[in-house]
């Protein structure tokens, strides 16, 4: 029997020589190593404990980073362009300036490899906690631009980091729910702005209620900061409240859904790699289509309600009741789509059922139909947003070809929200913005049904060259960047 050598024991050349056997040989792969060094009873375990310390303080900074981000449509019902002298114009380039500055602060997700997540979260964190309060004290539209670009260039690597963060802590098969739970908590997030609001705009105080709006809905930012401070690890293998075995099964879990790269950094072969890669390019395609969607409706769901014949009062109120809904049927589905380890037919179903919920909202006439519209709209779009993340970050095999696939995800879904921002601006129906969010929904629709039989088929051309995928292989990354033989796609 021979012996296996380990590449990063080797002279570059020969290193690499040897990867490129075991690219070509599937045994290789499979003969790594026996299988994972701890039990299903400890894996469990550990996964637990991680959830219960990590997913409360992280769905919490969600909360708080989508009030910073999306109270403005609340403040701006209660009065804020009013008071400020902003008209629809200088409004609707406050969300797109917003979403400009966003999109292209994308990128600073890659500062964690860099910088301990738990010292990067919280600085920014605090820092954006800061900027949102002083929209409450701004008294000109130039400070409220100034807030707006700060908001958006540290929350860009906030949110969307955590998406690469929890790849960093999971394996792949468990990382569907917990981005679920972690972004469909923006629905609670939602119907707390809506009920809050509600109840602010109505308090007898000598600050204006858009004012009480921005200050009372950004103070919980600095308490998610500390419990970011206190409370997350920076990897799998340095959570405070696991034993040291824990830690290493931790850090195991992870290596085992993954390919393990020799090295602490980025690399160039992987970033091309994912650029070549079509499916890149096809989720992006797909993000954009749901990200118009999913921060219209942030921004513009109370004002669609308000248009349907509600007082302003009312449609704060009322705004809430959706999100609600639709969170526990984001968690449901996603918990299904991860035990099915299915993707694209959960996705594209829930785009086509928003899309529908979307046409309904603009061209039926009864009050009461159209209002139960905007529960199968806001749930369609809220289940679906989720599990394309998940999507993206569980289909590449190594952290490189992650991040790389993840900022241009990332990106497209920004500039998606670019053009949510700019196309609700024929009311009272909304025809224009309802109608190419629909669309949007649709093609989408589409494509996720079209990309799970291209995955499927890219499984099968990579069964019939190198065998069945060994689930208990742990592979090293190719020389090229290219995915492991080993590797199997999500659909």
């Amino acid at each position: 029997m021979t012996t296996e050598m380990n590449p990063i024991e080797l002279e570059p050349k020969a290193a690499i020589d040897h990867l490129d056997v075991i690219e070509k040989t599937p045994s290789a792969i499979h003969d790594i190593d026996n299988g994972p060094s701890y039990t299903h009873e400890e894996s469990m375990k550990v996964r637990r404990k991680m959830d219960m310390y990590i997913l409360p303080v992280l769905c919490f900074m969600n909360v708080c980073a989508f009030l910073d981000k999306a109270n403005i449509g609340n403040a701006n019902t209660a009065g804020m362009s009013a008071d400020l002298g902003i008209t629809k114009k200088q409004y609707n380039f406050l969300l797109t300036i917003f979403y400009v500055v966003y999109t292209i602060c994308q990128p600073e997700m890659l500062l964690l490899k860099y910088i301990p997540p738990k010292f990067f979260l919280t600085a920014i964190v605090s820092a954006w906690g800061l900027a949102s309060t002083l929209q409450g004290v701004t008294t000109t539209y130039g400070g409220m631009i100034a807030c707006r670009v700060v908001i958006a260039a540290l929350e860009a690597g906030g949110g969307p980091a955590i998406a690469f963060y929890f790849t960093m802590l999971y394996p792949r098969q468990e990382f569907g729910l917990r981005w679920t739970i972690f972004q469909a908590v923006s629905c609670i997030a939602n119907a707390f702005a809506g009920a809050a609001a509600y109840g602010l705009v109505q308090a007898k105080t000598a600050l204006a209620p858009w004012k009480l709006v921005f200050i009372v809905e950004s103070t919980p930012t600095f308490l998610s900061a500390l419990l970011i401070f206190l409370v997350l690890p920076s990897g799998p293998d340095k959570c405070a409240w696991l034993s040291p075995r824990e830690n290493e099964i931790a850090r195991e879990r992870v290596e085992r859904s993954q390919s393990k790269e020799p090295h602490g950094g980025y690399s160039i072969a992987g970033f091309k790699a994912a650029f070549k890669e079509p499916w890149t390019w096809w989720i992006a395609i797909i993000h954009y289509c749901g990200g118009m969607a999913f921060n219209s409706l942030s921004v513009f769901l109370t004002a669609i309600i308000r248009e349907m014949g509600y007082t302003s009062v009312n449609a704060q109120g009322l705004s809430a009741p959706p999100y609600l809904v639709a969170y526990v049927i984001a968690v449901v589905v996603a918990y299904w789509s991860d035990r099915l380890s299915i993707r694209g037919w959960f996705i594209g179903a829930a785009n086509l059922i928003g899309g529908i919920g979307y046409i309904l909202i603009a061209y039926v006439g009864p009050k009461s139909i159209r209002y139960f519209a905007a529960y199968i709209t806001v749930a369609g779009v809220y289940v679906g947003q989720p599990l394309m993340f998940s999507w993206c970050a569980t289909n590449a095999d190594t952290s490189s070809k992650r991040a790389a696939s993840l900022v241009l995800f990332l990106i497209t879904g920004q500039l998606g929200s670019i053009t949510g921002s700019n196309i609700y601006n024929d009311p009272p129906r909304y025809h224009k913005g309802n109608s190419i969010c629909a669309g949007g929904l649709f093609l989408s629709c589409i494509l996720c049904f079209t990309g799970t039989y291209y995955l499927q088929y890219q499984n099968k051309r990579k069964d019939e060259k190198y065998g069945a995928a060994n689930p208990d292989a742990v592979a090293e990354c190719t020389a090229d960047g290219t995915d492991s033989p080993n590797w199997r796609f999500v659909y």
